[in-house]
């Protein structure tokens, strides 16, 4: 056997061994695509954050601010402080107040837009992650802005 032979017959060997190889890995993506579906969080007082005033009964909406902190517990302190701290999502210290600064819109309506359509209106340097909350109904975005209005 010649040379050259031996060398294309090493040569193509190898080829075989690296597509049989190649074949028999598991492909692993890389990059997962991210599906954000929020859990029921446990209420959780923070360390070190700003004690907000415990909530009145009901604003002049109509919101039912004691109602709204505990949808706020459940479906918003897995990404959002009530300070300025940031989680997963910005802090909403002072989130009523910005929030009539933002757009057009009055801080109620800011508000709810962001709730039913997060993507509508995102706060820089954070991406869309947060997932809607249509499912809320009409009283339910009153008494969670209520309890919003008492976050300084």
């Amino acid at each position: 056997m010649s040379g050259k032979r031996k060398y294309l017959l090493v040569l193509a060997s190898l080829v075989v061994m690296g597509v049989i190889a190649a074949c028999s890995e598991e492909q692993v993506p890389t990059q997962v695509p991210v599906e954000f579906s929020p859990t029921e969080a446990v209420a959780v007082e923070p360390s070190g954050s700003q004690q907000q005033p415990a909530p009145v009964a009901q604003d002049e909406s109509g919101g039912d601010a004691i109602e709204g902190r505990k949808l706020f517990d459940i479906n918003c302190t897995g990404c959002h402080s009530t300070g300025d701290e940031t989680l997963v999502g910005p802090g909403l210290a002072g989130v009523y107040d910005r929030a009539a600064t933002r757009t057009s819109l009055d801080a109620d309506g800011y508000i709810e837009q962001s709730l039913r359509d997060p993507a509508a209106y995102v706060v820089d340097t954070f991406s869309p992650l947060m997932a809607n909350f249509d499912r809320f109904n009409d009283d339910e975005v009153k008494n969670l802005i209520a309890y919003l209005k008492t976050l300084k």
